[in-house]
């Protein structure tokens, strides 16, 4: 289930909800530390971390209900940790809290294991709630990332504008991205991909093409497709 959030979802009935939180901006962790330690909201602090190396192994060990979780963080990015521990912690709710409002991030982040995608721009009630609706089985979206998306899917869809002799529809694809002045890293959160099967995509294309770098695969690209 998919869940703008306009008010606070009704409080969990049993027992108070463990919530960690990873975010490398000291005075938002501080924030949302206070957020969810705050009397009434049924919820309980479970740590913090500025990383999502120094987070990993604490949080495997204590697994807490829902994990608050950046996108932008040092080193091992946000969405790569939710890929990583998410199948290791079935009933743990990644929740993305972040400042990017790209659907393709959106998209990416989903399917990577978050339950959820809420702006830093959200009121506290909407993180609370959010949080709550994640732990539930919810998918909590932002009231701007759930419009973004209904825009995206009533949009038409993209096509491969230009198509290489001898690519595959997917491959003549990535180069195109690439000529556009992506990286590997951009393209495959765009197209919803991991970095290692655009790696795979990539080493396809040098073998077809007979070039040894993306520089000189972008240019053969260019070259035969003006």
């Amino acid at each position: 289930m998919i869940a703008t959030l306009e008010t606070e979802a009704p409080a969990a009935a049993i027992r108070p909800l463990q919530v960690a939180v990873i975010e490398d901006d000291a005075t938002l962790r501080l924030f949302l530390k206070k957020l969810v330690s705050k009397p009434g909201t049924q919820l309980t602090f479970a740590g913090a971390w500025e990383s999502a190396e120094a987070a990993a192994k604490p949080l495997l060990e204590t697994r807490p209900d829902v994990v608050v979780v950046d996108l932008e963080l040092p080193n091992m990015c946000g969405m790569d940790l939710i890929r990583h521990l998410s199948p290791r912690m079935p009933a743990t709710a990644f929740v993305v809290l972040t400042i990017h409002d790209e659907p393709q991030k959106v998209f990416a982040a989903l399917r990577a294991g978050a339950s959820g995608y809420l702006l830093k721009s959200s009121k506290p009630a909407e993180i609370i709630a959010g949080i709550r609706q994640a732990s539930a089985g919810g998918a909590p979206l932002s009231q701007e990332i759930a419009r973004l998306l209904i825009q995206s899917f009533q949009a038409p869809a993209k096509t491969v504008r230009k198509r290489m002799p001898g690519l595959t529809p997917r491959e003549s694809q990535i180069l195109e991205m690439l000529a556009q002045g992506k990286v590997p890293k951009e393209v495959a959160e765009d197209l919803g991909l991991t970095y290692a099967t655009v790696r795979d995509y990539l080493k396809a294309v040098y073998a077809k093409l007979h070039v040894r770098s993306r520089t000189e695969a972008v240019i053969k690209f260019l070259d035969q497709t003006q």
